[in-house]
């Protein structure tokens, strides 16, 4: 049987692997089903709505697949010249115009609409500075209001600005280990914390306590690159095994608890590693299992090519459709058919944003990367 892409090939530079569009495609899916819910003010119950309630578990899967895509990038790139300029203005043209988009539409939403009683009492300032999470695990979630998802943004930034020079400057294996030492102190970190002091938001959002499930992909891009690279069909079989284990152990741990928020003291110490693994076992399978089908196909790869515009878009307009008093009074109640209106309203508004976004703003910037092979 052959597959289409074994190690080698996921380890060739500005190799497109279609699979890992999907991969992005699922976690963005997850993220926008759990925060849809919440917005319509959703009772999990522990029946089979707790897969919506579970779906904040997106965002770590796009940590690990920002682990193992940006470690592959800089591995494969680390003997060619100008790696780290290359490197950071290749990013930068992928981040920023996006983002600081939307920091200036939130500038034009406050001039507009000052008391639209959805922004943070913390300064917008922290957010320029990609400093949201430390922030928010001094203040508490509502810091930012409808800007607070930005601290995932904020966590992936601090990770490209560090991890570079690991990989640079360390070898293959003394990299991994080190990749292997952020898996093993994340956790024990976590528990210290979830132990001793009562900040959930510090445990969720802070990058060292966050830091495993970009280890975990960071580890999976070196292990199959190298000259003693592993084969990725050879962790197929355990890739299944294990993935298949941690969801039936999330699922006890979701009867037991009966809590399928991330904020419960098993996830908070254990749990989110473990959620990193499957994550990375979600990748390897998605790359040289026949699940890879499923992955690459085009309404999964059309979600992952717009996942990055969809993330940062859907909460800020979905706080206003959903919990402004200004759209509570104009859609004249809360009843059920004025939240199916306003749920079609909300899809509608971010696919045009999203769509918008990408043709005036990304596109533009991501034709300059071809400056920066």
């Amino acid at each position: 049987m052959s597959f289409p892409v074994p190690a080698q090939a996921a380890g060739r530079e500005h190799s497109h692997i279609r699979a890992l569009d999907g991969v992005r495609g699922a976690a963005i899916l997850l993220v926008l089903v759990y925060h849809l819910s919440t917005s319509l003010g959703v009772e999990f119950n522990f029946r089979p709505l707790s897969v919506a309630g579970l779906g904040w578990v997106g965002v770590d899967l796009f940590f690990v697949l920002s682990g193992f895509l940006i470690t592959g990038i800089l591995y494969d790139s680390k003997l060619k010249p100008h790696f780290f300029k290359n490197f950071y203005m290749r990013r930068a043209l992928r981040i920023f115009p996006l983002y600081f988009t939307a920091l200036l539409f939130l500038l034009l939403l406050r001039a507009a609409w000052p008391h639209l009683g959805l922004f943070g009492p913390s300064s917008d300032g922290w957010m320029w500075l990609y400093l949201t999470n430390f922030v928010i695990a001094a203040q508490g979630f509502g810091a930012f209001g409808l800007m607070d998802h930005f601290w995932s943004l904020a966590i992936e930034e601090q990770f490209y600005l560090a991890w570079p020079f690991v990989v640079f400057t360390l070898s293959r294996r003394a990299a991994m280990w080190v990749a292997f030492g952020m898996c093993v102190t994340a956790p024990v970190l976590r528990s210290a914390v979830a132990l001793t002091m009562d900040n959930s938001a510090a445990i969720y959002v802070l990058s060292p306590m966050r830091m495993d499930a970009l280890a975990v992909g960071a580890l999976l891009a070196l292990a199959i690159r190298g000259p003693d690279a592993i084969d990725i069909r050879r962790l197929v079989r355990p890739a299944a095994l294990t993935a298949g284990a941690l969801i039936v152990l999330m699922a006890i741990c979701v009867r037991v608890t009966r809590n399928v928020t991330p904020h419960s003291l098993p996830m908070e110490t254990i749990g989110y590693s473990l959620i990193a693994i499957l994550g990375g076992a979600t990748i390897v399978l998605s790359l040289a299992s026949p699940l890879r089908h499923l992955f690459e196909h085009r309404l999964m790869r059309w979600f992952g090519k717009y996942s990055y515009g969809l993330y940062v878009w859907h909460p800020i307009l979905w706080m206003i459709i959903f919990h402004s008093d200004w759209a509570r009074s104009l859609r004249g109640g809360n009843g059920v058919q004025e939240m199916l209106v306003s749920t079609f309203v909300a899809v509608v508004v971010l696919l045009a944003f999203v769509m918008g976004s990408w043709h005036l703003v990304e596109s533009q910037f991501l034709k300059l990367k071809l400056r920066f092979q």
